[in-house]
């Protein structure tokens, strides 16, 4: 089987596209965009350390849920992963905060470490050349089930986009769908004194 390079979507037509063939909604995925950076907002200094990130990742899985799960998506939580899945199109979609998304020259990491359970969930995404070249290369689909995530940043940039996990990070792509860097969802709001907080959560790994 033939290695291929990385496919990046960010054409305004492709990313429809694409976004219509994995059976979702281009609208819904920015309106989960907007409701993560406000729960995010949500975090004084008053809170923990970590408010800020989990509440992102609280109202992300949310959010995903709220706007897909019926007829065609259901909730997922195999490998205790929480994901919504898609059993005609064998799609599995997560959600995660990343350092930094939307952009040609990084590879978007996950803020918390991504375990075992990751590792298992998105094992159709399993790159086809040696670890030295997963930077840059990944296989063609397989057939097996195909997990996304979306990723949002801490400035509001968000993708769609199919990691493969090893080593607890994300360390390659399959594909990535850049759905916006638009400072519409921009982070502006700030702790009690005017000073944001912003830590990187540790849930627990999975």
């Amino acid at each position: 089987m033939t290695a291929v390079k990385t496919q990046i979507w960010l054409e305004p037509w492709d990313i429809s596209r694409r976004i219509n063939e994995l059976g979702l909604r281009l609208d819904l995925l920015h309106n989960i965009v907007r409701q993560v950076i406000e729960a995010g907002e949500q975090a004084t200094l008053h809170h923990a350390a970590n408010a800020e990130g989990t509440y992102r990742y609280q109202e992300g899985v949310y959010a995903l849920r709220k706007a897909f799960v019926g007829d065609k998506w259901e909730i997922s939580r195999e490998n205790s992963v929480e994901t919504i899945k898609n059993d005609k199109l064998k799609i599995k979609v997560a959600f995660t905060n990343v350092d930094l998304a939307c952009n040609h020259e990084h590879d978007p990491q996950p803020r918390s470490k991504k375990g075992e359970g990751a590792e298992k969930t998105c094992s159709g995404n399993t790159p086809l050349l040696p670890n030295e070249t997963w930077a840059k290369y990944a296989r063609p689909e397989n057939g097996e089930w195909k997990t996304f995530y979306l990723m949002v940043d801490r400035e509001g940039a968000a993708e769609l986009s199919q990691p493969v996990v090893s080593e607890e990070t994300f360390k390659s792509f399959i594909e990535r769908i850049f759905l916006t860097d638009s400072a519409e969802y921009r982070h502006t709001s700030s702790g009690d004194d005017g000073t944001a907080v912003v830590f990187d959560p540790q849930i627990s790994r999975k």
